[in-house]
């Protein structure tokens, strides 16, 4: 058996055995990870309006920033936890959702504290 093969197989039955020992999946991050935190909360970066969403279930935007599904959706889903991460803040989701996996991320976030005196506003 090649080596290409032999890791191949060993990175199967890893995803495998810890499909049975990951509970959940929480995320935080940025715009490359929001899955629509930032609907919710006043800033100028949004992406709850089409194209966005075009390829996600329904065609719908959902306030995550591409297309489809965001990272994060995709590894819940190799682990058979979920196809998608809810966003912390959207209403429509319950705690039982959250039991398997929440994702605390919002767009517009950075490692320089002036970024969110820009892009986010909280109304006193």
């Amino acid at each position: 058996m090649s080596p290409a093969w032999l890791l191949l197989l060993t990175q199967i039955l890893l995803v495998a055995e810890a499909k049975k020992n990951v509970p959940a999946v929480i995320v935080f991050g940025d715009s490359s990870v929001d899955s629509g935190n930032n609907n919710v909360i006043a800033t100028v970066l949004k992406s709850n309006f089409k194209p966005y969403g075009r390829d996600f279930e329904g065609g719908r935007p959902t306030g995550r920033f591409c297309n489809g599904r965001v990272p994060p959706d995709f590894i819940a889903e190799a682990f058979g936890i979920k196809r998608a991460i809810p966003a912390y803040l959207d209403p429509a989701f319950t705690i039982k959702d959250f039991a398997t996996g929440v994702c605390f991320a919002s767009a517009g976030t950075g490692y320089d504290n002036a970024t969110s005196a820009v892009l986010v506003s909280v109304a006193s």
